[in-house]
């Protein structure tokens, strides 16, 4: 995964767009319809975001994104050179925002590892300068999308096989309000996570990211979770000018998770420590 090189073009004003298509609607309508809702679904916000953007290496493009923003990174717990600099390593952590927080956790490792790939939404595959530095998945793990998961899977397996470090979001999904707990919390865990941690013999550095998303992203998670996708660029374009506080917490070594019966404890494990980082100051 080498760095980007700069590039002498001008960015594309258009970055992330929405595909309609209606054979029904003339095309000044149907061009119409697509200004509004891009405005309404926070594209234009974040094009906008983009397209000011100063040149960039790859590996400078989360934080040229969050300095842009104006979004500072706190991090509490464990000391950042806790991080172990080389050898195989999984940094998991909650989802409490939808996009942003894959950028905070990225800066946060490159402090201590340059080579690091990061696990995240097939939504931003549209930004080249992440290419390099991301491996994407659909988190919905539609039909049509099941391939890219796979070979997502597959190649997190042989990036960590190389002494690479790997960071991911082991919800998928983005946290929503749950009636169970009475607040908002991330959605049951994949226990892919705790095959990759037991197959790859890596150890895991759980992170958390206290906060979540505005009201009307809990609301529309009671009324109709399918449609909180759509609001999760205004969630990204909402923390313009804010402070992520994340923790840090112990490293789980592989002998620990070696110890444990399958892959849904090695799971239940690694959520239970993240989930402890939740009382950090």
């Amino acid at each position: 995964m080498s760095p980007f090189p700069s590039s002498q073009h001008p960015r594309n004003t258009q970055i992330l767009h929405l595909n309609i298509s209606a054979k029904q609607l003339p095309r000044p309508v149907l061009a119409a319809t697509k200004t509004v809702l891009h405005k309404l679904l926070g594209f234009r916000r974040f094009n906008a975001i983009y397209s000011g953007l100063p040149e960039c290496a790859a590996a400078d493009f989360s934080r040229t994104v969050l300095d842009a923003m104006h979004v500072r990174i706190e991090a509490t717990g464990r000391p950042i050179d806790t991080i172990p600099q080389t050898g195989p390593l999984i940094v998991i952590a909650n989802h409490p925002f939808g996009l942003i927080e894959a950028a905070a956790l990225e800066i946060i490792l490159l402090k201590r590892r340059p080579q690091i790939a990061v696990m995240t939404n097939k939504m931003l595959a549209q930004v080249p300068e992440l290419h390099s530095r991301c491996i994407f998945v659909d988190p919905r793990n539609k039909r049509r999308n099941r391939r890219l998961n796979v070979q997502a899977w597959r190649r997190s397996f042989r990036w960590l096989a190389q002494g690479g470090a790997l960071a991911l979001f082991p919800a998928g999904r983005v946290a929503r309000f749950q009636w169970s707990r009475m607040g908002v919390a991330d959605v049951p865990w994949s226990s892919h996570i705790g095959a990759l941690a037991r197959r790859s013999n890596a150890p895991v550095l759980p992170l958390y990211f206290h906060g979540h998303n505005g009201s009307a992203f809990q609301l529309m998670s009671v009324l109709c979770p399918p449609l909180q996708d759509f609001l999760l660029l205004n969630e990204f374009n909402n923390k313009r000018d804010s402070t992520m506080r994340v923790s840090l917490g112990r490293i789980i070594t592989s002998y620990e998770i070696s110890c444990l019966a399958d892959d849904t404890k090695v799971t239940e494990l690694l959520r239970d420590e993240t989930d402890k980082l939740a009382a950090s100051r």
